[in-house]
């Protein structure tokens, strides 16, 4: 878990009978701050060990820095995300592997029922910990929607008011909360996505591809994907003036093909 780049917390705002809750009541917010509280001290406990005398050594500078602020954030009961991300860059802070630091997404998973609008126990956690990196889904409704194909799921979401299923929601929060964005490449044989940092050079995405393309990239064919949809496929775009050849400054956008 140390190497991942965000964590998803899936949180229980819903009554069942039929499956069991460890706690005696419904609190995503208790259930949500026992987790962190767990994390922080798992934290804790790899920050003393590499500020050990023993392997010290084996840690830069700024990495010292980085841990010994995290430590003092952590014993004085402070927002050590928040603290961090402050002072050091993301790359930085992820060289760490500490816990506290990673972005995260909380999912609200709500009963059939409160899948429109949530119930009381989303809404308590949504006023503790904000709307941003929230969203709402319920598991139950996702495997049902899982199960279906093509008429028989657009009609199920209509018959149940759901514009959108769960997993797009979390799919698109992601990318947010991680700041990516997605462009394509196209060809007679396969289609293709890939994902690059936002405000990524055409240059570093064509890296992506290929580290070869990003030492001998010259320039790049790019349709914006709004144009594409509107005109329905390459050559249409082309005679339309909707291709554009752009070089090593451009900056990729959400959705390009190139």
């Amino acid at each position: 878990i140390r190497e991942v780049d965000a964590i998803i917390h899936m949180i229980r705002c819903f009554e069942s009978d039929d499956i069991q809750n460890v706690n005696p009541n419904i609190d995503p917010v208790r259930d949500l701050e026992i987790i962190e509280t767990e994390m922080k001290l798992a934290d804790l406990e790899s920050i003393q060990k590499r500020l050990d005398k023993k392997n010290k050594k084996n840690s830069s500078e700024n990495e010292i820095n980085i841990l010994e602020t995290a430590l003092n954030s952590i014993n004085n009961d402070k927002d050590v995300e928040e603290i961090l991300n402050k002072n050091y860059s993301k790359k930085e802070l992820h060289q760490t592997g500490l816990l506290s630091t990673k972005p995260k997404l909380f999912v609200c998973n709500v009963d059939e029922e409160s899948i429109s609008e949530g119930n009381k126990y989303a809404k308590a956690f949504i006023d503790k910990f904000g709307e941003k990196n929230t969203i709402i889904i319920s598991a139950d409704i996702e495997n049902q929607i899982n199960q279906l194909e093509g008429e028989e799921k657009t009609n199920y979401m209509k018959m149940i008011n759901l514009k959108e299923t769960g997993l797009n929601t979390l799919i698109k929060k992601g990318y947010q909360l991680l700041q990516l964005e997605t462009f394509f490449t196209s060809g007679p044989e396969e289609s293709r996505a890939w994902t690059v940092p936002a405000n990524c050079s055409a240059p570093k995405a064509a890296g992506i591809i290929h580290t070869d393309f990003e030492k001998g990239f010259i320039r790049a064919e790019v349709i914006a994907y709004h144009d594409f949809i509107s005109f329905g496929s390459e050559q249409a775009c082309r005679d339309n003036g909707k291709l554009s050849v752009e070089g090593k400054e451009y900056v990729v956008q959400d959705g390009d093909i190139m």
